[in-house]
């Protein structure tokens, strides 16, 4: 705070000499990332130098917009996209930056994509590979939807992979494939979405198998080397299986480079696997068993029961209920439906009916026996199961007057949801969005949101006159309270 001239909430426009103000552009980047990486952000005065670097580079961006002098318009892309990484890194390790990361990312597209005398085909073809990943690695640990954004990176990546003069290193690659799937961008998104998984799988495939841009790659198994040898190690790996699995995306290109990554996985020269690899490998797997067993053909009995073994271990550990978690159960309680919390498979809340049941307060106490029984698991999908709110800052206009603006799963809870309906469950939703708005004191209300989301009951008596009768959820999912 003593740094930044004591002011807690934002850079003095009225300090001229202050330290922060004579820092260089890259000595605030610096800055940023020192604090970031090394997980120094966790009081509130770390907390409030961040969002002063990160203002502070703004003001220079907006200065720099209406500037003529060359030197004042000179700002570095590494520079401001490592000052986003830390942003994001802080969000993704629950530190609070406020809004401050949503307005810089708005700053950027200002600045490089929207601006009048920017190449608007390849706004960012002045930027490095690095540059763009980290960027890309900065929306997704923030979880911002920023689609301009996202669009213009991806757009950049795609020429880069068909021109490989500046291209990407195989690491790279792997990244970005990984934050498409981590914010769930599919061709329902934008068509660049819909065509990036292929394209950088074949890329991928070219370099394992040392062939020029436009020669095809075949679709063979390599030795398991390999991939090691390019630069994708046992994390890459992983992330690879995890990233096109949740896409769901599978031509050749990608069937091909997906049963080469299993191939080296199961042949790891290390000896083992690190537990959060094997986890993915394990969901990718079993997914791709049935949708796509060409896949995973040359994979071994022996491996894949490895695999779910760690699995089966890290499902088996005791949990601890969150309160939310614990709120709904007390409520179901209240209500009469039998069920248990922290279930198999990490499912929230289980509730086991009779084949012919007609509502879920007939639920059975025994779960014993689950055999030939209809299975719900009711999921609480906190914060971090979305994206944010507001991703930009005409989003966060438009909520503070008024506007209801829900925001989009994320890709790992995409894929929770696709193994839990393989397993034989039939998922039931209850967003924090909705389930947060109702007070803790209104229990009643409470039962009431529970009665049409799980269809609990035909009626919940009250009183002599309160009666809440049944009504199935209306399709835009809005209550009294919106």
């Amino acid at each position: 705070i003593a740094f930044c001239q004591g002011e807690g909430s934002a850079v003095k426009e009225s300090d001229k000499s202050g330290m922060l103000r004579n820092c260089t552009f890259q000595d605030l980047s610096n800055i940023a990332w020192s604090y970031a990486s090394h997980g120094a952000c966790g009081t509130k005065q770390a907390e409030a130098l961040m969002m002063f670097v990160a203002k502070e580079a703004m003001r220079r961006m907006s200065r720099s917009m209406g500037s003529t002098s060359d030197q004042e318009r000179r700002i570095l892309p590494r520079d401001i996209t490592q000052i986003a990484w830390a942003l994001g890194t802080m969000e993704s390790d629950n530190s609070s930056v406020g809004d401050v990361l949503v307005h810089l990312v708005d700053a950027i597209n200002d600045y490089w994509i929207h601006k009048e005398e920017s190449d608007n085909d390849r706004p960012l073809k002045d930027w490095r590979c690095a540059d763009l990943v980290q960027l890309a690695t900065a929306l997704s640990h923030g979880r911002l939807d920023n689609r301009p954004v996202l669009i213009a990176i991806f757009e950049e990546a795609m020429d880069r992979l068909i021109d490989r003069s500046r291209g990407f290193t195989t690491s790279e690659i792997s990244i970005l494939m990984w934050v498409q799937a981590r914010l769930y961008l599919t061709a329902k998104n934008h068509k660049i979405f819909g065509s990036f998984p292929s394209s950088a799988s074949r890329a991928l495939l070219q370099r394992m198998q040392g062939l020029k841009n436009k020669e095809e790659p075949d679709k063979k198994l390599l030795p398991a080397q390999t991939m090691r040898h390019r630069g994708l190690g046992s994390q890459e790996q992983a992330n690879l299986a995890w990233s096109l699995t949740v896409l769901e995306q599978y031509d050749d290109n990608v069937t091909t480079l997906l049963q080469n990554v299993f191939h080296a996985a199961s042949s790891n020269e290390e000896g083992m696997i690190q537990l959060e690899h094997a986890h993915q490998l394990w969901q990718a797997f079993f997914v791709l068993s049935e949708d796509c067993p060409d896949a995973v053909k040359f994979l071994s009995n022996e491996f894949s029961q490895y695999l779910e073994k760690k699995w089966n271990e890290e499902k088996g550990r005791l949990k601890q209920s969150s309160s939310r978690h614990k709120a709904i159960s007390q409520t179901l309680n209240l209500m009469k439906v039998a069920h248990r919390n922290e279930y198999d498979e990490d499912v929230d809340v289980a509730i086991v009916l009779e084949e012919n049941s007609a509502w879920t307060h007939t639920a059975q106490d025994n779960f014993d026996v689950i055999e030939g029984r209809m299975k719900v698991a009711v999921e609480f999908d906190g914060p971090h199961h979305f994206s944010v709110m507001a991703s930009s800052g005409k989003d966060l206009s438009a909520i503070a007057n008024g506007a209801k603006i829900s925001p989009r799963v994320l890709g790992h809870t995409v894929l929770k949801y696709r193994l839990l309906k393989k397993k034989g469950w039939t998922v039931v939703r209850i967003p924090y969005y909705e389930f947060d708005k109702i007070p803790f004191w209104a229990s009643m209300e409470r039962q009431r949101y529970l009665q049409r989301a799980l269809k609990t009951h035909d009626k919940i008596q009250f009183s002599g006159i309160d009666v809440s009768e049944y009504k199935a959820m209306v399709p835009n999912r809005h209550s009294r309270f919106d």
